[in-house]
Formats: C-alpha cells, structure tokens, sequence
C-alpha cells in the first residue's frame, strides 16, 4: 500500500493488481540510465506520449518495490495507459511540488551595499 508521506502513489491496474509508485531522485536516475537521455528529455518525451519515455518512468517509478522489466512496463502501458499517465502525473507532483505550496519561498533578495561615506577614499581610507 502506497504510503504519500514517503513521496509514494499506487498505481491500481484494471486487472487488480496494484503497484507503488516513487519518484525520488534515485527512481529518477534509474529512468533516465533505461532511457539514454537527460531527465528534461524524457519528461518532455513522456510528456508528449512517446512510448519508450513512458516506459521509463514507470520502469524507474516501481524500481524500488516491484522492479519491472521494460517487457511488463510496456504492457501495464497497453492495457491501463489512462491509469498508468494519472499515476505517474499525480507521483510528479509528490517529486516536484510547487515552490510556494512546498513551503519555500523564493529566496530573499540581497542586502544593498552601504553608501560610503563622504569622507572616505577608494580604499576606505579617510581623507583629509
């Protein structure tokens, strides 16, 4: 059973079967070694529904409870494609919430330099 407060989203298939699905750094890299391109590749090619991207993700998302070969990620894919697409979206928004909803906000912007004084030369040194 999938736990949220560790990040984890179940995916449950039309068969039954159910699956944890996790998307922290390592599951991230696992997809990206199966898929041979850089994480903003394959998160734009999942995006944009191509096949081997979205067996990826769900290869790297279940690595660490289920371990699926590609064979089965991509026939997870062909029998629940709207299940495994609302699984994976709703297990990137655990991996990546939003900066503001997170808790973190934007880092305070710099102090401003002191004004030197008037009296005061290049080097700091007083003149006079």
């Amino acid at each position: 059973m999938a736990n949220a407060i560790k990040g984890e989203t179940p995916l449950v298939l039309s068969d039954g079967r159910e699956f944890t699905l996790v998307l922290d750094m390592e599951a991230l890299v696992e997809a990206e070694t199966i898929y041979g391109k850089p994480l903003s590749k394959l998160m734009e090619d999942a995006m944009s529904g191509f096949m081997g991207a979205a067996a990826a993700m769900l290869q790297g998302a279940a690595a660490r409870h289920h371990g699926l070969k590609r064979g089965d990620a991509l026939e997870i894919i062909r029998t629940d494609m709207g299940e495994v697409v609302e699984a994976l979206t709703r297990a990137s928004e655990s991996a990546f919430p939003d900066e503001v909803e997170a808790g973190n906000a934007p880092a305070p912007k710099p102090k401003a330099k002191k004004p030197r004084g008037k009296t005061s030369g290049r080097n700091g040194a007083k003149q006079g």
